[in-house]
């Protein structure tokens, strides 16, 4: 009996043994148990979505808020980087290169403006120095303008490009400006809503600068021209007023109320970095930018380019729609300087 009653006892014993050891492993009762690191990096399939939108706009407003004019005058060019020979600038031609052969400003070198965005084209210019970028009519220009400066150079179109340069039409291969067409102008305000999703763009780029950078060749391998022209725009969005475009007036308020194109909208040139008002826009539609001479319009352009939408500067701007002087509310392009030029391929 008492054998029985010890065997008994050791069962008892290693059940309870038993019970014991699997609390243990369960963790049950352990004050040693871990959660999981509150900063452990989430799988690669969790990986926080980058805002590609966001980093552009970001980048465009910094360089808007920095106060930096847009242009530089071909005055100053010639005094400063040729006469004066001040190292401090570089001179950039983006037209073609056999337009550049045929006459440029001294010293410049020649980058064509579709192939501005590639890495080994970017790495011949120099962040230290005062970059002045030069088109055809200052349109490109500017939109380069604006590239460089969202990449951290400190870049300036030069005013009318060639076309306030030279008179010289073989050196200029393109037609300069000579008048307004007078088309009607409106002084309603035309209020907008921002009730628009930005484009969606997806990159697979983390920063911002690659991202502009994909973006930028995306939009200059497109195919789409960088302008439109003021007729266009009259004939078909104010005469036939087709609905597939949108008017987007850039000039400051006071100027925009004197009179603008009918049906535009307006949002100023330094507010254009601005997500609310970027809503204000229709991602379906052809974006028509309207500024004073064409310069700021472009560099809007190739922004709102970049963040997904189909836009188009109007070629000389309101300078090329009215010769209306106070509606104008600037001084209109009226001849070239007729300063020296060199002929030559790329050095």
């Amino acid at each position: 009996m008492l054998r029985k009653k010890s065997w008994l006892s050791v069962v008892a014993l290693l059940i309870a043994l038993s019970l014991v050891f699997t609390l243990a492993g369960c963790g049950g009762g352990s004050d040693t148990a871990k959660e999981p690191a509150e900063d452990q990096a989430p799988a690669a399939d969790q990986q926080v979505q980058v805002n590609e939108s966001a980093l552009v706009i970001e980048a465009s407003a910094s360089y808007l808020g920095s106060g930096k004019g847009p242009t530089i005058s071909a005055q100053e060019v010639y005094e400063n980087a040729v006469v004066g020979k001040d190292d401090s600038y570089q001179i950039v031609s983006i037209r073609k290169p056999e337009d550049y052969a045929k006459g440029h400003v001294a010293g410049a070198i020649n980058i064509p403006y579709g192939e501005i965005y590639k890495a080994e084209n970017l790495a011949k210019l120099d962040k230290s120095k005062k970059i002045v970028v030069i088109c055809y009519t200052g349109h490109t220009a500017s939109q380069v303008t604006r590239l460089l400066n969202q990449l951290g150079y400190d870049a300036y179109a030069m005013k009318f490009g060639m076309m306030g340069w030279t008179s010289d039409e073989n050196v200029l291969n393109t037609k300069p400006f000579t008048k307004a067409p007078d088309y009607e102008l409106e002084t309603t305000v035309n209020e907008a809503q921002a009730v628009f999703d930005l484009p969606e763009i997806s990159t697979g780029k983390e920063a911002a600068e690659d991202i502009i950078l994909a973006q930028t060749e995306a939009y200059l391998t497109s195919g789409n021209g960088p302008t439109i022209p003021a007729q266009e725009v009259y004939e078909k969005a104010v005469v036939a007023k087709d609905p597939s475009y949108q008017i987007l007036s850039i000039r400051k308020p006071e100027d925009y109320a004197k009179g603008h194109v009918p049906g535009a909208i307006n949002i100023p040139y330094s507010d254009t970095a601005n997500e609310e008002n970027l809503k204000k826009l229709d991602p379906s539609k052809k974006i028509v930018v309207v500024c004073y001479t064409g310069h700021t319009a472009s560099q809007t352009t190739i922004f709102l380019n970049q963040l997904g939408y189909d836009a188009y500067a109007m070629k000389f701007g309101m300078m090329g729609w009215t010769s209306d002087e106070n509606a104008l509310a600037t001084t209109p392009f009226a001849k070239a300087a007729d300063y020296p030029t060199v002929a030559g391929e790329n050095p």
